[in-house]
């Protein structure tokens, strides 16, 4: 199935756990925007469309098309949902552990 670009933002919108409200404040724009462009009854502007992209951490293309992200841009994604609301010691300890990880993997190889 194929989705749209207003199901793709509130998808993305969802998955961050925002309201439209939050997202509209985010963005400088009404909340009754963000609901006309899920409901893909308005088309953002280029500006707006790069802000929506930013703030999911998705490329335009992927907003207009659908097509999917690459592999570095889905693990930034995953990364960036699993830190948010932890502390700097929670994400240094994060960092230190997976460095860890990849120094073990390259002794091995």
């Amino acid at each position: 199935m194929k989705y749209t670009f207003g199901q793709r933002v509130r998808a993305l919108r969802r998955e961050k756990g925002l309201t439209q409200l939050q997202l509209a404040d985010a963005l400088y724009i009404s909340e009754s925007y963000i609901a006309l462009i899920e409901a893909d009854k308005r088309n953002p502007s280029m500006d707006i469309m790069v802000k929506l992209a930013e703030k999911f951490h998705v490329t335009a293309d992927y907003l207009i098309n659908g097509t999917s992200m690459d592999a570095e841009e889905t693990s930034i994604r995953e990364w960036s949902e699993l830190i948010r609301g932890r502390s700097d010691k929670e994400i240094a300890g994060a960092i230190a552990l997976v460095k860890t990880f990849f120094s073990c993997i390259d002794d091995i190889d």
